[in-house]
């Protein structure tokens, strides 16, 4: 790939040209890496228009940070938390017609409408966890989880390889992980980006997270709704998934760390984390811990994101899209998929 100055770098959706070469008349396939919320927002919106789309995961369960889990400690009953994103809002018209479409089919509920206090302002969770908003949106889609890609190439069309020797082709590529992850992906495959976009998908950089995931022997302490942000140098957010909805059954409680602490303990062993942070939460928790486990997210919240939704070369059908664009959220994701499966979409004739 050359580094040519004729791409669309970052456009706008509405924008009615495309420049890029050796592109097919007409996209009928899209490849699309990452089982995030923005891979199926955009999936989902291609395939509505006909376009054959398949979505690659390396995870086991698809949804990346939509992510819920399920503990159980002996003959007790299971804890469900909610691990990853924990809830979100809406203030885009675009995004809320798939809010609304959500709670139609009873994705999802309001859970508050602040914490602490009430603004007016709806905070939404998943009925079944976060996870199952993505499980939602992958229910008709082609999607396969455990499936690490390792390199792609391009010649008229992309072929893309798989940790377990799988191979898939189509049109368009469209990659969602980490924007690290996906420079990563880049370079295993020998492909330089020119290095206007390279510079500025290297300055999207992500917070650590450590998430300690907490089974109560009686109800916590956490003030209704059931949840609380911290300004603590060990813990930034509390969530009682009991009181939130998830977890009827169990008194299941999230603890997520600071970015500090969660840099400063990144090694440390699972003991010396819980330890700390079930410690420092004591007052908010005020039972016994029957069981615990800690989750790591390397790749957290963005802490600097491209304002764009998206970047697109010009030399080969390839965009790049995510939580590292628009904004560090869920809205922001979503609308990062929008974006891109309207310019997909407006490059198909059904």
């Amino acid at each position: 790939m050359n580094n040519s100055s004729d791409r669309v770098y970052g456009a706008s959706p509405q924008d009615s040209a495309y420049p890029m070469r050796n592109r097919p008349s007409a996209i009928t396939s899209c490849i699309i890496v990452g089982g995030g919320i923005t891979g199926l927002i955009t999936a989902t919106f291609l395939q509505r228009k006909g376009i054959n789309v398949t979505v690659l995961d390396k995870g086991k369960s698809i949804g990346g940070r939509l992510a819920t889990r399920r503990i159980s400690h002996e003959n007790s009953v299971a804890g469900v938390f909610d691990y990853g994103a924990q809830y979100f809002s809406s203030s885009d018209p675009r995004f809320q017609v798939w809010v609304d479409d959500w709670l139609k089919h009873g994705v999802i509920k309001e859970w508050c409408q602040g914490f602490g206090k009430s603004d007016g302002k709806p905070r939404y969770y998943g009925v079944n966890g976060t996870r199952g908003i993505a499980q939602h949106l992958a229910q008709d889609l082609d999607v396969h989880t455990n499936t690490k890609v390792v390199e792609i190439g391009y010649d008229s069309s992309w072929l893309v390889k798989t940790e377990d020797e799988q191979q898939f082709q189509g049109e368009m590529l469209l990659l969602t992980p980490p924007v690290p992850q996906a420079l990563d992906l880049l370079d295993a495959s020998l492909m330089v980006l020119p290095l206007d976009i390279r510079f500025s998908l290297e300055n999207i950089t992500y917070h650590r997270c450590i998430t300690v995931l907490a089974l109560l022997e009686k109800p916590s302490s956490i003030p209704a709704p059931g949840g609380i942000a911290l300004e603590d140098n060990y813990i930034t957010w509390l969530a009682d998934n009991h009181q939130k909805g998830i977890s009827p059954d169990a008194y299941a409680i999230t603890l997520q760390a600071s970015p500090s602490f969660s840099e400063d303990y990144w090694d440390s062993d699972d003991a010396e984390i819980a330890y700390k942070l079930l410690s420092a939460a004591a007052d908010y928790l005020d039972s016994p811990v029957i069981k615990y486990q800690v989750h790591r997210w390397r790749y957290s919240l963005p802490k600097t994101f491209h304002p764009e939704p998206y970047l697109a070369l010009s030399e080969i059908p390839l965009l790049i899209a995510g939580d590292g664009f628009v904004a560090p959220n869920i809205e922001g994701a979503v609308l990062s998929g929008i974006a891109v499966g309207e310019l997909i979409g407006k490059r198909f004739k059904g």
